[in-house]
Formats: structure tokens, sequence, C-alpha cells
């Protein structure tokens, strides 16, 4: 989906989207740059994305949140001091957990946004993109949930 080497210019958006104050502020340039989405891609249209992925992960995050909260974090980066390099374990799984929502999300606008012939092809594509999408985002919140990334079976 990215036109990185086509002659176009890269101008990622300086922009963040601001998060509940537990769940870290996203920035749009660093989704763009990292999920190499294309660059002309309206900023509302991705804003609208980041934060439909928002609201999904944090609602699906919101008992963990609880538990988080009663053991005295403040913020999901309090939830752990693992880090790798300069950044917390637990806040990047969340960031791929929205970032790969949005690009689910934003598969299926894309090949609704273009309308040239190979659109088609994309569309026929971008069902298999869209659910390896969703399944990275889900692995992601699974690892924040401490719950195995392929399989929960409970008895009932």
């Amino acid at each position: 989906m990215s036109f990185v080497g086509s002659g176009r210019t890269e101008t990622f958006l300086n922009s963040t989207i601001q998060n509940d104050g537990f769940f870290p502020d996203l920035k749009l340039g660093d989704f763009q740059l990292v999920y190499r989405v294309p660059t002309e891609y309206k900023q509302e249209l991705i804003e609208h994305h980041i934060r439909l992925a928002i609201a999904d992960c944090n609602l699906m995050l919101a008992d963990r949140v609880q538990e988080w909260v009663l053991k005295g974090a403040v913020t999901l980066a309090d939830t752990t001091e693992k880090m790798i390099g300069t950044k917390n374990v637990k806040v990047m799984q969340y960031e791929r957990a929205v970032f790969c929502r949005a690009m689910a999300l934003l598969v299926r606008a894309f090949a609704t946004l273009n309308q040239r012939a190979e659109a088609e092809n994309l569309a026929k594509e971008g069902d298999a993109t869209m659910n390896d999408y969703f399944a990275q985002a889900n692995r992601a919140l699974r690892r924040l949930l401490d719950k195995p990334e392929n399989i929960t079976a409970e008895l009932l």
C-alpha cells in the first residue's frame, strides 16, 4: 500500500491522537512510517481509523486496566519495567494492537478509495491482508491480557 520509491514525496503527518491518559498518545507520522501508510491519505481518514482502533483496543483492555490501576499503575508504562531499547514492552504491544487494527480498517478503505482497475484486485487481496492485520492486533492484545496468543479454552 505504500508509494515509497514511486518518486512521490514522503511527508508524514505531524499530529498526535490524544488517548485517555492511561494509554499512550499515538503519533500519526509513526503509524504512516512504520506501517507504510500512503502519504496521499487524508489526515482525517487516518485519524478516524486510528480513533476507531483506539476505542476498540481500550474497550477490550478495560477490565485489565482496572486490575493495573488497583495495583498502583497510573499509565500503561507503569505496568512493567521491561524495556527494549528505550521503549516500554507493554507500550509497544499496545501501539502494535492499535496500529494493526487501524491498518486492517484502512485496507478495506483503500479498495473503496481507489477507482483504478487494480482496485478490484486489491479488494480481493485486501480480505487476506485485513484478516492478517486483525490477527496481529489480537495477538498483541492477548499479550497485554497475559493470555496465550492463539487460543484460549475455558471450562463452563
